[in-house]
């Protein structure tokens, strides 16, 4: 009998170790995984210049057209011939001139971001320009007589390309207009540097008798003598007592400020 209880107990201590490493097993058994991830990156490319070349205006200016000419004169006479020349080294503007190469921005590179190409004609721009008013007409020999400018009047014609296509063609007011919304799209990894179609030109030309209308000969005239015989910011021609005022009646001297920028999208 004794003997009997002894095997009970030493069975139930038998099933109790079991169920404890059944236990114990089951605890510490687990799913295990892992994993790794690394990564780097260098700074997106820009390097975008922006070279400018050329200028407007010129001390001297040549006759390019072969009319009216002596006898026996070629077109490369002409070439070379100066029908424009400052007496004081200042750059000058007058009827007939022109700059048909100009001012050129070329934009380069191949930038790895989008970009946008903005341009603008700054603050201290200014055009030749005579006010709506009534004159001295100075193409006669008559004292007295006047004409009337019924319109502003600005001779300079001036005209912005990209590459071989034509922007925008007016005065100095409708050159700043048209840029103030104006921006070029370009796509990322865009080589610019190989297309010629990246470079913005500004020329102008001050049209000498308006297709051969000799529309403005008076306007004309009277700017360039305004400009001989200014004093200060007034011009008064003798045996007149009209005072023409420099910002109310006219402008004689002009400046052009454009800038250009290659910015990021954002």
């Amino acid at each position: 009998m004794k003997k009997n209880k002894m095997m009970r107990l030493a069975s139930v201590l038998l099933v109790a170790v079991l169920l404890t490493t059944s236990i114990i097993s089951g605890t510490f058994a687990k799913y295990v995984t892992s994993g790794s991830a690394s990564d780097g990156a260098r700074v997106a490319k820009f390097g975008v210049t922006i070279a400018a070349s050329g200028s407007l205006f010129n001390v001297n200016y040549f006759n390019s057209k072969v009319t009216n000419g002596p006898a026996g004169w070629v077109e490369d006479d002409y070439n070379t011939l100066l029908t424009v020349e400052s007496s004081n080294g200042d750059k000058l503007v007058a009827p007939g001139t022109q700059n048909t190469d100009g001012l050129s921005f070329t934009i380069s590179g191949a930038p790895e971001v989008d970009v946008l190409i903005k341009l603008a004609i700054e603050d201290g721009s200014k055009d030749i320009w005579l006010g709506q008013a009534t004159y001295p007409d100075r193409t006669t020999a008559a004292v007295g007589d006047t004409f009337t400018n019924d319109m502003l009047y600005t001779p300079i014609t001036y005209t912005l390309k990209l590459g071989n296509q034509t922007l925008v063609e007016g005065n100095l007011d409708a050159i700043k207009a048209y840029l103030a919304n104006y921006q070029l799209y370009v796509d990322a990894n865009t080589n610019m540097s190989a297309d010629a179609n990246y470079t913005y030109t500004l020329t102008w030309a001050w049209d000498f008798d308006k297709n051969g209308a000799g529309t403005f000969d008076k306007q004309d005239t009277l700017l360039g003598d305004i400009a001989a015989f200014r004093s200060g910011n007034t011009c008064q021609f003798a045996n007149d007592g009209n005072v023409i005022t420099e910002g109310t009646h006219y402008n004689v001297d002009t400046n052009v400020n454009i800038s250009v920028s290659v910015t990021q999208v954002d």
